[in-house]
């Protein structure tokens, strides 16, 4: 280690007592050390593999919100195409997607297009819309187009404003000189759902919310306003087109994603 620290003339190591700990530095060596180390892996085996058969790993990152919506299928679809890729699979926030992608600890991430980082390439896979997400027991069931002026000082189960759907949502209310009431902020979006009904509120959410939850006997109502959009795609380092598992990923989502939504 003395001499890893001395050939780079960097310190990496923090030794107090018997213990090693990584200097800020250190940490930052060890996520590009975990990346090359990757891309290694990936290399040797594809050339351990068969003529045509890929081989590798992917790892990728999902915003909670498309996890259960799109995930599970697209997983049966890129298993059945390429048996030889091992896959993990990783929910988290749009910004610790982009985060762990820059640093090299994920290959390719699902999510929403921020267009944040100048390093990243995003790429989109479809279009989704906000709307009212209520449940039966709501007194607007059975509304089927809501102006978004109406939702002021409505009743609103929220995510916290660490979720960058929440933001976009608080800018949509400001853009509209709308201020609802937050009854509750709740940071998991399966929970929120389920609380619509004994909560008696509702909830700003894309439709692709309702996904894969039909159990939950809940509403999307359209909503009539500006910049209601959300769009929705894969984001990679601006470089990683060398990766070809990346690519085979990629071009499965665009031509299976599309469909999915239209179902």
């Amino acid at each position: 280690m003395r001499d890893l620290e001395a050939g780079l003339r960097v310190s990496l190591f923090q030794r107090r007592g018997k213990r090693i700990l990584l200097t800020s530095t250190g940490m930052i060596f060890q996520e590009h050390a975990r990346a090359i180390l990757r891309q290694v892996e990936n290399f040797l085996q594809e050339l351990s593999s068969e003529p045509g058969q890929l081989r590798g790993a992917l790892h990728l990152g999902v915003v909670p919100i498309l996890n259960v919506a799109l995930v599970p299928h697209l997983l049966g679809l890129f298993a059945a195409a390429y048996s030889g890729i091992s896959l993990t699979v990783e929910e988290i926030s749009s910004t610790e997607i982009e985060t762990a992608l820059e640093e090299g600890r994920m290959d390719v991430g699902l999510g929403f297009l921020t267009r944040h980082s100048p390093n990243l390439r995003y790429e989109r896979l479809c279009t989704d819309q906000f709307a009212l997400i209520v449940s039966e027991a709501h007194p607007w069931w059975n509304r089927r187009v809501i102006h978004f002026s109406e939702l002021h000082q409505q009743r609103l189960l929220q995510l916290p404003d660490t979720f960058v759907m929440r933001r976009m949502t608080d800018e949509i209310s400001r853009n509209h000189q709308v201020r609802p009431r937050t009854v509750a902020e709740i940071n998991s979006i399966g929970t929120l759902l389920r609380s619509l009904g004994p909560l008696e509120a509702a909830a700003l959410m894309p439709k692709i919310a309702l996904r894969g939850k039909e159990s939950l006997k809940l509403k999307a109502i359209r909503l009539q306003g500006k910049n209601l959009a959300l769009e929705i795609g894969l984001l990679r380092l601006i470089d990683s087109g060398a990766n070809r598992v990346v690519g085979a990923f990629t071009e499965l989502a665009k031509a299976a994603v599309p469909k999915m939504i239209k179902k």
